[in-house]
């Protein structure tokens, strides 16, 4: 019974789509392959077992043409192999007209096409210095498919993330919706004529029980019935407490019973530490009354600051970190990063089941979305 319970929870928190294979007709090339633009060519970064290349495609308006995306093709244009392919069924949200209303502000009316994308390549292939993309459609006037090449680009293989200690101690941690295209990395709000992509490289966390069998221990709607809840945060370096908010009440367990009145109320009760070089480390949903420092104050690597929480846009308790280049949890830059150092403890497959690897030191290092890991 507890083995169904552990795959159901862990299923709802990691659902991987199978790629359908079929056999299709060959396309047919369309040209100006300048409506293909790669943007936000992030650092990229190491996990356990891939080298990590991040970026967003900016693309015409081509549900205008009546075309459907169908697959992309990110190859490494030296080499000509296949680095990554998307099909249908696997494709990034793709972000356009008309973006869904905040009662907050009005959001910049787009005249492009946004899809954000990760390639992974395995730690045992060479880097790649130039990609470029093909992408499939099917030509819904002409009822045929089309290609169209373009989005070449220049990874930035040379450049180094940021390296933190990590803000929670402890064994059996997920790091949930990092490394991989999920809802953190997708997110892009326009706002007067920015484009900010704060998320891009957050993790929101749970805590296992030691058989990794379950997140949490009796009524879902208790916070005390989770495992993280009251967990103490870490000062991932050494730096000052920039911006604070405290007081707001908690949602109870998976309940959302907490109206949000403003933008800033998504984060809950969080706190912003300024890590020098236009690095800020920003902690959300924070158990309401719990903070060690105050804003002003300045913090060594390790030192208290905090207890995990559920308040503000939280669905259970959790912490939900990220790393940007301004004090603001929204209006901001994500900035990549890689822990100095934790424990693979274990690893899960698509299907939820355990794959037992041998327990392992990673060093300068984020992991992947199923790693169960330690501090």
């Amino acid at each position: 019974m507890m083995k169904a319970i552990t795959k159901t929870i862990f299923l709802l928190l990691f659902s991987l789509l199978l790629v359908q294979c079929r056999k299709e007709q060959v396309p047919e090339p369309i040209p100006n392959s300048s409506r293909i633009e790669v943007i936000n060519n992030e650092i990229p970064y190491v996990t356990e077992r891939f080298f990590r290349i991040g970026y967003t495609l900016k693309l015409w308006e081509f549900g205008k043409d009546g075309l459907i995306p169908k697959k992309i093709t990110i190859l490494d244009a030296g080499s000509g192999e296949t680095l990554l392919e998307i099909s249908e069924n696997e494709m990034p949200p793709i972000i356009l007209e008309p973006l869904p209303p905040l009662p907050y502000f009005v959001w910049d009316t787009l005249d492009h096409y946004y899809i954000s994308i990760q390639v992974p390549v395995p730690l045992t292939h060479a880097r790649p210095h130039l990609i470029k993309h093909v992408l499939t459609f099917r030509d819904s006037i002409n009822h045929l498919d089309v290609t169209m090449e373009g989005g070449f680009f220049n990874p930035r293989i040379d450049e180094s993330p940021v390296v933190i200690s990590s803000p929670v101690k402890g064994d059996n941690w997920l790091f949930v919706s990092q490394s991989t295209m999920g809802y953190h990395f997708f997110v892009l709000l326009f706002l007067n004529g920015q484009m900010w992509r704060p998320e891009r490289f957050a993790f929101d966390n749970a805590q296992m029980d030691d058989q990794l069998t379950n997140i949490l221990n009796g009524d879902p709607a208790v916070n005390e019935s989770y495992f993280n809840y009251g967990d103490t945060l870490y000062a991932v370096a050494g730096g000052k407490v920039v911006k604070l908010r405290d007081g707001r009440a908690e949602n109870h367990g998976d309940t959302r019973d907490v109206p949000i009145n403003s933008i800033d109320e998504y984060a809950g009760n969080y706190l912003i530490l300024d890590l020098g070089n236009e690095n800020y480390a920003c902690y959300g949903h924070i158990m309401p009354g719990s903070f060690f420092v105050g804003e002003g104050d300045s913090v060594s690597e390790g030192d208290p600051v905090a207890r995990l929480g559920n308040s503000g846009n939280s669905g259970m308790p959790h912490l939900h970190f990220q790393v940007v280049d301004r004090p603001d949890f929204l209006f901001s830059q994500g900035v990549p990063f890689v822990l100095k150092r934790y424990l693979k403890i274990n690893e899960f497959d698509p299907q939820g089941n355990l794959l037992n690897p041998p327990r392992e030191l990673i060093y300068h290092s984020m992991m992947e979305e199923r790693s169960v890991i330690g501090f």
